[in-house]
């Protein structure tokens, strides 16, 4: 069965305050599909569309199992600690691996992307870095 989900309010929770005026715009996660992973009884497969607004920024986050995704539209910048930022472009893809605390950005208008979460069961698909 396939069942919408809208993060935005989880992600509001990895941007600054919505009070502050100069605060970024929010990302939007929306699942578009979730089943059981084969082979795996504890994981799931999550297909998401994410849509950053221009200067959107998805703060430093770690997932409970990879992420991968292909930029649709816009520049999607990935940033990692200890390594240079990732600059993905339209039809290229990324891999974040378990556990790797990132963070996510626009930098030059609006970007959409499609990501696959292949996370365990149960647990919160993204959690904000202490």
């Amino acid at each position: 069965m396939i069942k919408p989900v809208l993060f935005a309010a989880a992600v509001s929770l990895f941007a600054a305050p919505a009070f502050a005026a100069d605060a970024p715009p929010a990302p939007v996660r929306t699942i578009v599909q979730s089943f059981p992973a084969s082979g795996a009884p504890n994981q799931q497969v999550n297909v998401a569309t994410v849509a950053f607004p221009a200067g959107a920024v998805l703060a430093y986050h770690t997932h409970p199992g990879e992420e991968s995704g292909v930029v649709v539209s816009g520049l999607l910048k990935i940033e990692e600690d200890g390594k240079p930022p990732l600059l993905v472009k339209p039809g290229e893809s990324f891999l974040i691996p378990r556990g790797v605390a990132h963070q996510a950005s626009a930098p030059q208008g609006e970007t959409h992307l499609i990501s696959t979460y292949v996370v365990d069961k149960d647990k919160p698909l993204a959690t904000p870095r202490p």
